[in-house]
């Protein structure tokens, strides 16, 4: 084998740059010899990673373009409905809420309240006053054509008012007082399924909390009916909302559906019934700080708390305060820098903390001994959690007559979290809870029967979540018998975080939970979502408001838009970051508002777009998949389902039998070769040793 040998002295080579990177010789032994590439000295490498780094950059520009151009393509594909019915106001729209029972919706105007019909959308009575801006409107039906009305002006006063088959009445403001230092701003008010609670969230004096009235429907029923039979026959009121002069009552250019109504130009209404006020039940608190305990021992703090089921909130533990405050110094010391004044504040009680409630219905989780059955349709508890609070409180509603209304009651039940919660959501059949937490991270509950948990996730991004809601009824658990428990739980939630981003879930018991990523987080600002709406009537379906504008109807599970919701030529929508809308559930249809597109000298009136679902071509895609789909299994009683397995269980005893006779000489067998072979072994090991 020849051997060449380099003729003269080996020459030292020039050495490279000594402050040049060497992030390119890092783990450089540990690279595949048959995919290493020969190294180049400089300035060659230099120029090398500078051109490695003009094509990555002009990469990703070709893969931006592409997004871009297949988004166009999307977009230019998709149905653009106008809306079927366009309402013409005389003041600004600022709130709208559905009646609940397809009958009629409630708009809240810069001049009041207005009342209109469904499914003609023509104006039936109003309740106006100049001096009063409704901010919030709520709505709740009560049975015999009648709803009970939450509103809440833009002084923070919220008032209830009663709708009955043509006119509104004036029940109560709750919080108004002409004392200006003693004054109360409401920032939450809800209404309990059916009207038979109110909540409402005060702030005052530096300090907010939480009061639930119980509404005495049944008693406004009947006031009502007395005071209008006494009353002498035809008189009317005044004090209603007119309707816009000159209000256009021609079909929209390409809309479909009804023509724009006209409105009546008065509608009887009563001012002087005085119906009963509600009755003030609970006053709830947020949690007091976690401070110093004067218990000696367990024993005590067990022995003082006066039921087992508030722990975990905290409060019964034996950590003295000189040991908290030592505690609380060596943090403040070793973590002075990362503290900030804001989180100091919250701390020391500056910020006043708000909370989110729900009602649920009767459940196994939280119930009395010995209490009275509650209808299945009347709320018996409800959940409370506050703002940088890790509790989940639940109280019930029916209080003992040995309890004080004045008195600060305490949780029936509390469940601990890991984080402070951020939001939550109910299923409509209030057999499920979702909780948002502050790290990104979602359980969601079963609390009809069990309160045992259907999923625990963690969002792919680290994001605080914004809002949370369930798409459809999971399961119609109201209607199932005492002894019955669904069998597949599965639950759709839309996840909305803080940046922008949107995830769909599907949770099943005991199967894998599944993430779908809807939007991604944008740097636009106009490509970011306003509001999520989700639609129970369709299958994983939502509505989604952009900043741009644009308001978009997305099937969820196959993540495509069906179709676009768009307002007439001459309007845009109005206030695209909080826009002003309403799903009518029980109609099928989407409402909201939109501002006329004027000059600056030109004062712009606001109109209500209506967009009924039954009207558009994509209900029939939606109609046949749902047959396509197969049905569910019923959902059986315990007893029941034993019976049908000891049932199967004798119809295949013969088969069962047989098949057992098969294995059992099957099994034989094996074991008739197994000790034959053995023994065969055994013997040519003796016949080795004899030889």
């Amino acid at each position: 084998m020849p051997v060449y040998i380099r003729k003269g002295p080996l020459e030292i080579p020039d050495p490279s740059e000594t402050n040049w990177s060497r992030d390119d010789e890092d783990d450089y032994y540990l690279m595949d010899p048959e995919q290493a590439h020969d190294r180049l000295p400089q300035p060659f490498r230099m120029i090398g990673r500078l051109v490695e780094e003009v094509l990555e950059e002009a990469w990703e520009i070709i893969k931006g373009n592409e997004v871009t151009r297949e988004a166009e393509k999307i977009g230019s594909k998709q149905a653009m409905y106008q809306p079927s019915t366009e309402i013409q106001l005389s003041g600004k729209v600022i709130c709208i809420a559905a009646g609940g029972t397809g009958k009629c919706i409630f708009v809240g105007l810069s001049v009041g309240v207005a009342v209109f019909s469904v499914p003609d959308y023509i104006w039936i009575c109003g309740w106006e006053t100049s001096s009063i801006e409704i901010c919030t409107i709520r709505a709740a039906y009560l049975g015999n054509q009648t709803h009970v009305l939450a509103t809440v002006d833009d002084m923070g006063i919220v008032r209830l008012l009663y709708f009955h088959k043509d006119a509104l009445h004036l029940i109560k403001a709750l919080n108004e007082t002409d004392d200006i230092s003693k004054r109360t701003i409401c920032t939450n008010v809800q209404l309990s399924q059916g009207g038979d609670y109110a909540g409402v969230h005060l702030e005052g004096s530096g300090e907010s909390w939480l009061e639930i009235h119980r509404l005495p429907k049944d008693s406004w029923l009947r006031e009502l009916e007395h005071s209008k039979a006494t009353t002498a026959p035809g008189s009317t009121a005044a004090a209603t909302v007119p309707p816009r002069p000159g209000a256009s009552t021609e079909t929209l250019p390409g809309a479909q559906g009804t023509e724009a109504p006209e409105m009546v130009a008065s509608a009887p209404n009563v001012d002087d019934i005085k119906l009963s006020s509600p009755l003030l039940i609970m006053k709830i608190k947020p949690p007091r700080p976690v401070s110093g305990s004067s218990f000696k021992s367990p024993q005590d703090a067990m022995q003082k708390s006066d039921d087992y089921s508030v722990i975990g909130s905290g409060h019964n533990h034996v950590i003295s305060a000189h040991q908290w405050e030592q505690q609380e110094a060596i943090f403040c010391h070793e973590f002075r820098k990362y503290l900030e004044v804001e989180n100091l504040d919250m701390q020391q009680g500056h910020k006043s903390s708000r909370g989110l409630f729900h009602f649920l219905l009767p459940c196994k989780v939280l119930q009395r001994e010995g209490e009275s059955k509650v209808p299945a349709d009347v709320p018996n508890s409800v959940c409370v959690h506050w703002s940088g609070d890790q509790n989940l409180a639940l109280y019930l509603l029916l209080r003992s007559p040995k309890e004080k209304t004045d008195a600060e009651p305490k949780p029936d039940l509390v469940w601990p979290c890991a984080s402070p919660i951020s939001c939550s959501a109910v299923s409509a059949c209030s057999g499920y809870l979702a909780l948002g937490f502050e790290d990104g991270a979602i359980t969601v509950w079963e609390i009809k029967y069990s309160g045992s948990p259907v999923a625990i996730l963690a969002l792919p991004e680290e994001s605080s979540i914004q809002n949370i809601s369930f798409l459809e009824n999971p399961e119609p658990v109201e209607q199932l018998p005492v002894d019955c428990f669904p069998s597949s739980l599965r639950v759709q939630i839309l996840a909305w975080c803080t940046n922008g981003s949107l995830y769909f879930i599907t949770a099943a018991a005991g199967k894998e939970t599944n993430v779908i990523s809807l939007k991604e987080s944008s740097e636009n600002g106009d490509e970011r979502i306003s509001a999520v709406v989700p639609v129970s009537i369709l299958p994983s379906a939502a509505v989604l408001f952009f900043r741009s504008g644009a308001v978009e109807l997305m099937n969820c599970a196959e993540r495509e838009v069906v179709c676009r919701f768009v307002a007439s030529s001459a309007y845009t929508l109005a206030s695209p970051w909080q826009p002003v809308f309403t799903l009518d559930q029980e109609n099928a249809c989407l409402m909201f508002t939109g501002d006329e597109r004027i000059s600056k000298d030109e004062t712009a009136s606001c109109a209500l777009f209506v967009f009924r679902f039954d009207s558009y071509p994509f209900m029939d895609s939606y109609q046949k998949k749902q047959e396509l789909t197969p049905i569910a299994p019923p959902i059986l009683p315990w007893g029941k389902r034993c019976q049908m397995f000891l049932q199967s269980r004798l119809q295949t005893l013969a088969e069962r039998s047989t098949q057992q006779q098969d294995c059992w000489q099957k099994l034989q067998e094996h074991a008739l070769e197994v000790q034959k072979i053995s023994k065969e072994r055994q013997k040519a090991r003796f016949c080795t040793l004899v030889i």
